[in-house]
């Protein structure tokens, strides 16, 4: 696996850096599959107010030294050709993201990680444009970080909200590999529609089949996991509640380390790319992946 780290050095105190940096690690990416890119654009005042920098130098050189010192502060160590400074003369959020999208697919990775981040006074506002804007537009998988996220020392729970269509083994798959790989234990979360626990018309044949498909691919589940061996525990509630609510309480309940979810239509679209994941990475405490 590889992965590009969307990186700027102006909004990150040094334990986020540090713990982003730990979290890449123990998804099993090495070093040398880490590059940094740092997207200069002509948004940023710490850069365009720099009348003392040479404006040669303003969004060159400048920015770059500023990159490797802030890594170095935080004592993550990259060798020089990891780090890759764009000047981009742009103000346009979309043109900077489109740039870092074409930044990665030269680089060839498979994961994008960054922050997201509220800027001193507007607390509000905890996703940044920026960041959204990567979440509509990468085809990338994301690693998504919100200001009040808590780093895990070792990551231990997972939690992966499932819409339990055929399409979601793939990423079930994935989920499996990232827990073998962690020795994490798996939590599979589904929200099942209410008549999965009951309904006013239980002669109707497409209930029964219904509840057979949830049931199955329970068992599905279960036996990959076994496998695989990796621990696991399948949750279905029909509780009929925001499902940003619902994928948070279930993620305190195990305790998890990390939240997957996937960006596809299908029950959950709400949770891929939409509202509900704007609401989740600002609420949720916890790193969360977004497959794509």
């Amino acid at each position: 696996m590889k992965a590009l780290w969307a990186f700027e050095p102006f909004h990150q105190k040094d334990a986020c850096v540090k713990g982003m940096h730990g979290l890449l690690r123990q998804l099993a990416i090495p070093m040398s599959n880490i590059d940094v890119g740092f997207i200069v654009t002509r948004s940023e005042p710490e850069l365009y107010l720099a009348y003392d920098v040479p404006d040669k130098e303003r969004f060159t050189v400048y920015p770059r030294r500023l990159l490797k010192k802030k890594l170095q502060q935080a004592k993550v160590q990259f060798e020089d050709k990891k780090l890759h400074v764009i000047d981009f003369n742009t103000i346009s959020n979309t043109k900077a993201v489109d740039r870092l999208l074409a930044l990665a697919t030269s680089l060839d990775v498979d994961i994008i990680a960054l922050y997201t981040h509220a800027r001193k006074g507007y607390k509000r506002f905890i996703l940044g444009s920026f960041a959204e804007t990567v979440i509509h537009r990468s085809k990338f998988d994301l690693l998504l970080i919100n200001p009040t996220a808590k780093f895990p020392v070792k990551i231990k729970n997972i939690l992966f909200a499932s819409d339990f269509t055929s399409s979601s083994k793939k990423a079930l798959r994935q989920c499996i590999e990232i827990s073998r790989r962690t020795k994490a234990r798996l939590t599979v979360f589904h929200v099942a529609e209410v008549m999965y626990q009951w309904s006013l018309d239980e002669g109707n044949p497409k209930i029964h089949s219904y509840r057979k498909y949830v049931k199955q691919m329970c068992e599905w589940i279960e036996g990959e996991c076994q496998k695989s061996k990796v621990l696991c525990e399948i949750i279905v509630t029909t509780e009929i509640r925001p499902m940003t609510n619902l994928v948070l309480n279930a993620a305190a309940k195990v305790m998890a380390d990390l939240i997957v979810v996937v960006a596809k239509t299908g029950p959950m679209s709400a949770l891929m790319g939409g509202s509900t994941t704007r609401q989740l990475i600002r609420a949720s405490t916890t790193p969360v992946l977004v497959l794509k």
